[in-house]
């Protein structure tokens, strides 16, 4: 094994030692004397040797006592030496390889970690940009929003400027829907989109959306219907916004893809999960793009020939799909159509408790006379935003005072203790976050309402805005309804307004039959004409010829024309010719 002839080998304790590896020698006197004095039952360890040619091969050295004096000193021993020197190198390559690979995992961990911090500060920066771009853009859209929606109720306003006011509201309106198309991705993407379950009515989420499709299926002259199989409940336990944007939106596509034939909206029950599907008689999608088009912007060439919409709309409905539960399924065939499927979860559950019609639904006039003045402080650092909140509450019979910053804020609840603040977050010298904490602090500040003007995309800064001492939060660009409501809950406040919605519609839509008697009937037949052919601008002229004369009454017409309600424009004006002619 080493190269020695047997008979040049001395077989002497003190030889063996001789051809021990220095850095061994040690280990091997420490395992005989453990062995010799009974620490260990044998007699085993593991070293080098030294050949003939002076390599160093490593053996394994086993032995034990064969013979002892009568004291039990060992005389003499026996054993082998096996050669371990191929096992060892394997040993020592695995152990290499291991260490090896032990950097490297510590390397790829380091690598990872500070890649997760690089993709969480571009994160932190996307969220930070995304926040800065909703302010700047959903403020300057509240003031356009805001100012047309007050012009077009002056009845001095020629009906072509009532016209030009449509355009401006239709389009201001559009761009917010990019707008929120675009946070609602980069919500999805940052993981900040939840579900909300709760006890709603299936059926009138599905009027609601039959009512709004149909109108938009029948201008192209196409059929419509929702087909439902099966025993559906009435009422289940689910996210009802969501769901109705989802199918708003695989509908919508539906329509604005087909030329001719049908779209329907199919419904079936699986357990507590329900299926939905959309199918139309379109043009039908290539296999290649059937998966694609799932995918943020894109669009495929119809699509884009179209030139409507921003390709992110089934990326968003697919997303809330899944968060929902389920998955969207297509099926097409180019030529002859198209099938959006899925199923999700919506068990049955008992109906929910029935609302009181609100100032949400219903248009605000005035302050009911009998309540003690409002003092009302507005926050907001655009002066045209500023500048609409005022002429909204001043016009109801607010007494109001406008701020540009948090600092001005404080200085104007010390000296004039408003009733009311409405706190925009954004501002510069001092934000909405920090004179919300201050005026908290200070004498009354624990008693006035304070509500946040907020055009953040983010969940986490409404929860910011409420543990800073906010009492509620608006959106913008604000709603004027839901602006009087909020004020009206916190307050107590009590309001006229100038017409109520009943029960079983959609929030906002006047439904108490129309008194059109006092109505010049050429103008009755005009409006009846225009609705007929879904003519928009029509309406709206033959309202505002008649706004001066009678302004609640085309203040609900107006809102059922924006609605597109042409259905019940046209039954309103039916029953009135039956009342005349009666």
């Amino acid at each position: 094994m080493l190269g020695y002839a047997e008979e040049a080998f001395d077989n002497s304790h003190a030889a063996f030692e001789r051809h021990i590896h220095p850095e061994d020698t040690s280990r091997v006197s420490g395992a005989l004397q453990d062995y010799f004095s009974g620490k260990s039952d044998g007699y085993r360890v593991e070293f080098r040797m030294r050949c003939k040619d002076g390599a160093w091969k490593w053996v394994l050295s086993r032995g034990k006592v064969i013979d002892r004096d009568a004291a039990g000193k060992p005389l003499r021993m026996i054993g082998t030496q096996t050669d371990i020197t191929d096992r060892m190198r394997v040993d020592e390559e695995l152990s290499a390889y291991r260490d090896h690979l032990e950097e490297e995992v510590r390397q790829r961990t380091a690598e990872l970690a500070a890649a997760k911090e690089a993709a969480e500060a571009a994160n932190r920066a996307k969220s930070t940009f995304l926040s800065n771009m909703s302010h700047e853009l959903r403020t300057p859209l509240n003031a356009i929003l805001g100012f047309a929606q007050l012009m077009g109720r002056d009845s001095r306003i020629p009906a072509e400027g009532l016209r030009n006011l449509d355009i401006i509201n239709r389009s201001g309106r559009h761009l917010l829907a990019l707008i929120n198309d675009v946070l609602d991705i980069s919500r999805i993407e940052a993981g900040r989109v939840t579900v909300s379950n709760a006890p709603f009515d299936l059926d009138d989420t599905l009027s609601a959306i039959e009512d709004m499709i149909r109108i938009r299926a029948e201008t192209k002259g196409l059929d419509f219907g929702v087909e439902r199989s099966g025993l559906l409940p009435r009422f289940v336990k689910g996210d009802a916004n969501r769901l109705r944007q989802v199918l708003i939106n695989l509908l919508g596509n539906a329509v604005k893809y087909t030329d001719s034939g049908r779209v329907s909206l199919r419904l079936r029950p699986e357990g507590d999960r329900i299926c939905f599907e959309v199918a139309d008689t379109g043009p039908g999608i290539a296999p290649e793009h059937q998966q694609r088009i799932f995918q943020p912007f894109y669009q495929t060439d119809i699509g884009i020939a179209k030139g409507e919409g921003t390709g992110l709309g089934l990326t968003i409905s697919n997303e809330f799909v899944r968060l929902m539960g389920g998955e969207i399924r297509v099926t097409s065939t180019v030529g002859q159509g198209s099938q959006f499927a899925f199923s999700i979860p919506l068990p049955e559950t008992d109906a929910p408790a029935e609302e009181a019609v609100t100032v949400a639904q219903r248009r605000v006039v005035s302050l009911k006379p009998n309540q003690p003045p409002v003092r009302v402080l507005v926050v907001e650092d655009n002066a045209d935003s500023r500048l609409l909140i005022t002429h909204l509450l001043e016009d109801v019979g607010f007494v109001v005072k406008g701020a540009a910053n948090g600092q001005e804020a404080i200085e104007s609840f010390q000296a004039w203790q408003p009733h009311f603040i409405w706190m925009d977050m954004r501002m510069p010298v001092l934000d909405g976050y920090v004179a919300t904490q201050r005026i908290r602090a200070l004498p009354g500040g624990d008693k006035v309402k304070i509500v946040a003007l907020t055009a953040s995309a983010f969940q986490e800064d409404q929860s910011a805005i409420l543990a800073a001492g906010c009492d509620d939060l608006l959106p913008k660009p604000l709603e004027e309804a839901r602006l009087f409501q909020v004020m009206g809950d916190l307050l107590g406040l009590e309001f006229n307004c100038a017409e109520a919605a009943a029960d079983n519609k959609s929030p906002g839509e006047p439904t108490s039959a129309l008194d059109l008697r006092g109505i010049d009937p050429s103008l009755r037949v005009a409006l009846a004409r225009a609705a007929e052919t879904l003519d928009v601008e029509g309406c709206m002229e033959a309202v505002a010829r008649m706004r001066a004369a009678h302004p609640d009454t085309a203040a609900v017409l107006e809102t059922l024309i924006q609605s597109f309600r042409f259905d019940r424009l046209l039954a309103e004006l039916q029953r009135e010719s039956g009342q005349t002619e009666a």
